[in-house]
């Protein structure tokens, strides 16, 4: 079964429901985010349905049942990697932290960040959260300006890390570098931001590395997106087993 991304909860458990219960499928790819399969996967789980989840990163989504999977590389397996390789080539001594608060994607980054920061023995200058909708970062950034940190660690999604990029650049912070975790990034990321903002060390999904080099679009010649990679990758494990 296909749905469309769900904007809110409550859209991603009446998609589930439909397909579930009204078309009969047999199985359900997604949803997009983790927020949502959060929300929804339950009702699968409930109905015995089996869901696969591509790009569900978030903590605790396999948890909900013996009929819940994905294929996402978790945030606790690729942030402190994300970070190591950050500290070791940058020479980031100590940082500031910023994240969505409101939203299980963003904060399952942010706890994940912390733990890794506490592990490698990394100060926190300051801290900063911000919400879903906010376009003016600027109080956060200025004060996380004045810490004195020698990059910004950031979970958000693309629609606010974007945003937050162009501004500390606005703002003169280009000195920092972010090591971030945005849903959406790559090419989308490229595009709102290109040429206003500093450059960010991405959270790279390293369980992907092959499938994103090995399978590419023949006509065009060009790699697909993670995304795209580990989309084909699920359809691949769905076939192998059956």
């Amino acid at each position: 079964g296909i749905g469309l991304p769900a904007a809110s909860h409550a859209q991603a458990i009446d998609v589930f429901k439909k397909l579930i219960f009204q078309d009969k499928v047999l199985m359900l790819f997604g949803p997009t985010l983790s927020n949502s399969a959060q929300a929804a996967d339950p009702i699968a789980q409930g109905a015995k349905v089996v869901v696969f989840g591509t790009s569900n990163t978030a903590d605790g989504i396999t948890s909900i049942g013996d009929y819940v999977f994905r294929n996402s590389v978790t945030e606790a397996d690729v942030l402190p990697e994300t970070l190591r390789v950050a500290i070791k080539h940058a020479g980031i001594k100590k940082v500031a932290v910023m994240y969505g608060n409101d939203d299980v994607f963003t904060k399952s980054g942010y706890d994940n960040f912390k733990k890794a920061l506490e592990k490698l023995n990394i100060p926190v200058t300051t801290t900063e959260t911000f919400a879903k909708g906010d376009v003016d970062f600027k109080a956060q950034l200025t004060k996380i300006k004045g810490s004195g940190a020698d990059a910004i660690v950031l979970s958000a999604l693309i629609a606010e890390g974007a945003p937050i990029m162009v501004q500390a650049r606005q703002l003169g912070i280009g000195a920092f570098r972010f090591a971030r975790r945005l849903r959406f990034r790559s090419h989308e990321l490229l595009r709102i931001s290109a040429k206003r903002a500093e450059l960010g060390l991405g959270a790279l999904t390293r369980g992907l590395r092959g499938v994103g080099r090995s399978f590419r679009f023949r006509k065009c010649g060009l790699c697909v997106l993670q995304f795209s990679a580990r989309r084909r990758q699920a359809v691949l494990v769905l076939k192998a087993r059956g």
